[in-house]
């Protein structure tokens, strides 16, 4: 199944060893193709080192081990559809790369249960179907 996870989400992953290697895990096994987007990265840098304190070393690292096992693309074209831009940005690369499920943990964005046949989700509604 292809999957975006937001950025919040991709945070609390990459910022947690073993979220790494269940990540790792089920990427591996082919459970699940990684979807991500230069925004989603860059956002995602941001995040660690401001929020969760990686040195900016840390942050990179983890960045390119995502990048690695991810398909990146760039969306051409984001529509509106939440209050939030930078939440629009996910849900077009979501579309743009016809990913099955988008992980989230924005309530402007789970409210919407579905989009353009992708499923919304928590995290840990995602941990249970994987």
């Amino acid at each position: 199944m292809r999957v975006v996870y937001d950025t919040s989400v991709l945070a609390t992953i990459l910022s947690r060893r073993e979220e790494i290697l269940r990540l790792q895990q089920a990427v591996s096994k082919g459970h699940v193709k990684l979807v991500t987007s230069p925004f989603i990265l860059n956002e995602l840098e941001t995040v660690l080192t401001k929020k969760f304190k990686l040195t900016k070393q840390e942050a990179k690292s983890r960045i390119h081990l995502l990048s690695r096992v991810s398909e990146v693309i760039t969306p051409q074209f984001v529509e509106k559809i939440v209050r939030d831009i930078n939440d629009d940005a996910i849900i077009a690369t979501a579309v743009a790369g016809r990913a099955d499920y988008l992980v989230t943990l924005d309530k402007d964005m789970l409210i919407l249960k579905k989009h353009k046949d992708i499923i919304i989700i928590t995290l840990a509604q995602f941990k249970e179907l994987v």
